[in-house]
């Protein structure tokens, strides 16, 4: 029998991983999650917990090099990176290189219509 709803414990937090290809607030978000569902955990552990599962990223090293010590300093890390890790992905250079345009004219120059579309388009009692 599987229990879904069940209450965590610290050690589950521990078993929790950040997938290779998983972003960082996907995790962060299972995470909080899962933190949620743990009534007697410590932020201290909590934070333990989340660094440990971190896979091996920019953001991993900056967790362990800054002095952030308390899990909602961490959590506004969090949402710092993730903004920029999601604007990264949607506007990389490869994004960008695809997504080129040609500046449109002027606001201030009509588009010409030719003459012959005029005549040929537009039912002689809609002509001016």
């Amino acid at each position: 029998m599987i229990q879904i709803d069940r209450l965590y414990s610290t050690d589950d937090l521990y078993m929790l991983r950040q997938g290779e290809d998983e972003p960082l607030w996907e995790y962060a978000a299972r995470f909080s999650h899962e933190y949620s569902r743990c009534p007697d955990t410590d932020d201290r552990v909590a934070f333990s917990a989340f660094k440990n599962g971190l896979y091996e990223s920019k953001f991993r090293y900056l967790v362990h090099s800054n002095p952030w010590n308390t899990y909602a300093e961490l959590m506004k890390q969090i949402a710092v990176h993730a903004k920029a890790e999601y604007f990264n992905s949607k506007c990389g250079p490869t994004t960008l290189a695809r997504n080129t345009f040609v500046d449109p004219l002027p606001a201030s120059i009509p588009t010409p219509v030719p003459a012959s579309f005029l005549r040929t388009q537009v039912p002689s009692y809609l002509r001016f």
